[in-house]
């Protein structure tokens, strides 16, 4: 009778300490992605915002939970694309006000509670005197950013992908070595790609490419990285 007993009033305190079972299942689920961003765009030139300075301008950052409940607070980590620089800005809200440097391309992304997270998206801040005419910041193409290839090689080639607005791409300078910095390797190339890099096998590197237009331009991809048999 003891043990009915304590059973019962085990049951009856679980339920009054506000354990709430949806929450839990949610917890333990694989949920993906459940954050949408919404601004600023994925691989837009923003001219949005306010005018803080003539380097500076003020955007307002915005996404939404996919979902009926409330998942604050968020996270949003914002990365400075030209050095990596990464800044984290906690927000009770799905919007954020942040001052940023113009003409800098950024990249962002939303975390929450219960591991609720959103696509990372990029954009470049126009500068002053800049119009819609700055180049998107180039993607990896060959290899692929995290890619290991094959430890019988000996040369590398690179392969990216630029784009602009106005189709005015007049070259692209390629940052290439083993650190994470990489230092400037060859400068105006005018096609996407770059052959014939030696490399060994074991070892580990980093390349980034800074596309120019004929406006005066540029814009600084994020820093890819490859290994070569590792």
């Amino acid at each position: 009778m003891k043990k009915g007993l304590i059973l019962l009033l085990a049951v009856t305190i679980l339920q009054s300490c506000g354990v709430d079972l949806d929450i839990l299942e949610y917890a333990d689920a694989d949920n993906g992605i459940n954050i949408l961003l919404l601004f600023p765009e994925n691989d837009s030139n923003c001219t949005d915002g306010i005018i803080v300075s003539d380097t500076e301008s003020e955007l307002i950052f915005e996404w939404e939970y996919e979902g009926d409940s409330d998942f604050s607070p968020y996270s949003l980590q914002l990365i400075d694309l030209s050095n990596n620089d990464t800044i984290v800005y906690e927000s009770l809200e799905t919007e954020s006000a942040i001052i940023l440097q113009r003409n800098v391309s950024y990249s962002w992304s939303v975390t929450g509670v219960l591991n609720s997270k959103s696509e990372t998206w990029s954009f470049y801040n126009v500068g002053p005197g800049d119009e819609l005419t700055a180049p998107l910041p180039a993607k990896a193409i060959s290899p692929v950013s995290g890619a290991s290839i094959s430890q019988t090689s000996t040369t590398v080639n690179l392969i990216w992908k630029s784009e602009d607005a106005d189709n005015d791409i007049i070259g692209h300078d390629l940052y290439f070595g083993e650190t994470e910095d990489p230092e400037l390797f060859v400068e105006n190339i005018t096609g996407s790609r770059y052959n014939d890099i030696p490399v060994v096998a074991g070892n580990f590197y980093y390349w980034k490419i800074v596309t120019k237009d004929s406006a005066g331009n540029e814009s600084i991809s994020p820093i890819f990285t490859f290994g070569v048999g590792s």
